[in-house]
């Protein structure tokens, strides 16, 4: 039997952000090791996380239809929706610029510690949001 539709997001939410935080780890020892093969999984647990937040979202947008809560979105950094879709905005900004930008990472001379830090800042952002839904939804 399936659950009501508005009790679909939290069996979502999960996937992204366990995969985009694990995706920011495996970057990050990836270029500490200078090692392709933690790059590439880094790599596609990003790219898992841009499909899995898809339905994320859509699945929240269901939720939120019924609870009402992104009618104030603002002030951005008390809303979980608001602050969520920051995240998936910053983590696509990310996508994009590994994607664009930084195809063979070991192989750069210069560490990349702004966009370690800026994949950093994408995860406490995340944290944060997803500890915002948690209080929404009555859990903590």
């Amino acid at each position: 039997m399936m659950p009501p539709i508005d009790e679909l997001h939290p069996l979502f939410v999960h996937f992204p952000i366990a995969l985009y935080s694990t995706a920011v780890l495996w970057e990050f020892f990836g270029f500490i090791r200078r090692s392709n093969s933690l790059l590439t999984v880094g790599w596609w647990n990003m790219v898992l996380a841009q499909i899995a937040v898809v339905f994320t979202i859509i699945t929240g947008f269901i939720a939120d239809s019924l609870m009402g809560h992104m009618d104030k979105p603002f002030p951005i950094f008390t809303t979980h929706g608001s602050l969520q879709l920051v995240a998936v905005v910053w983590f696509g900004a990310a996508f994009i610029f590994r994607w664009k930008k930084l195809k063979n990472l070991s192989d750069t001379n210069s560490f990349p510690w702004g966009y370690l830090l800026f994949l950093g800042m994408g995860v406490l952002i995340l944290f944060y949001g997803s500890h915002l839904g948690a209080k929404l939804a009555n859990r903590i």
